[in-house]
């Protein structure tokens, strides 16, 4: 009970099942909106490209639109200046910009003629401003990291801390609101080493800062599991059962 009470308290599983949710979600948005072919684009741009004329061969929607503007798929074709080999390729602009049988400039890479694209257009099916669809994988990741490394620690110590006694000497509010509650920080100062550095929890809930008022206007002691190498890792069994 004590354990379950304690995981909870350290990182509510409700908070991985959100990390999870972003991170699927994002990978998701990621793989439609990301420019996956970007890296082609900076190889054609330092290849020193030559530029032919060539010609759209065919004009498609895709499912993807950006601001309000359908994506367009276009296939085009040239012929190389050097060779005068046939090229045909697949480009992308963000509304419909050329019809079927238009002209159009195409740079192409001298030593690769396959990558080649027409000025005004792109290799990927979305564009680099679409790049931050990438905050949503990393913060739904950052989450689960998160919820995985508090409770990993709070395991830790429930195995290996070092147990002593406490009084709670403050209860101070942070500018910090969990669930629209506000947190506090509550101040612990060890009983067997008057001088030892104090040891910080972080509460919000009421139960606990309920029995953290308690134990501070009678003075009670409150034992406790700690790192002595981080004064903050701390817990109190007798605060996380009594508060359930």
């Amino acid at each position: 009970m004590i354990r379950r009470a304690a995981l909870r308290n350290a990182a509510p599983l409700v908070m991985a099942i959100l990390g999870v949710v972003f991170l699927t979600m994002g990978l998701f948005f990621a793989k439609v909106f990301l420019p996956w072919r970007q890296a082609d684009e900076w190889r054609l741009a330092a290849s020193h490209p030559l530029s032919v004329q060539g010609r759209i061969i065919s004009v498609e929607k895709t499912n993807l639109s950006i601001n309000k503007a359908q994506v367009m798929c276009y296939g085009f074709e040239f012929t190389t200046a050097q060779g005068g080999a046939s090229v045909r390729g697949e480009c992308f602009t963000t509304g419909r910009r050329w019809s079927t049988g238009a002209t159009v400039n195409v740079r192409y890479s001298p030593a690769e003629p396959a990558l080649a694209c027409p000025e005004g257009a792109r290799l990927s099916e979305g564009s680099l401003g679409s790049a931050f669809v990438l905050i949503f994988p990393l913060v739904g990741g950052g989450i689960v990291l998160w919820v995985v490394r508090a409770r990993r620690r709070m395991l830790w110590l429930l195995k290996n801390g070092t147990l002593g006694d406490f009084r709670v000497t403050a209860i101070e509010p942070t500018s910090v609101t969990i669930n629209k509650q506000p947190q506090f920080k509550v101040t612990l100062q060890r009983l067997d080493l008057a001088d030892a550095e104090p040891h910080e929890v972080r509460w919000y809930q009421p139960a606990l800062l309920a029995f953290a008022r308690e134990r501070q206007e009678n003075g009670q002691a409150v034992f406790g599991l700690f790192d002595p190498a981080k004064p903050k890792r701390v817990i109190l069994p007798e605060a996380l059962m009594q508060a359930g």
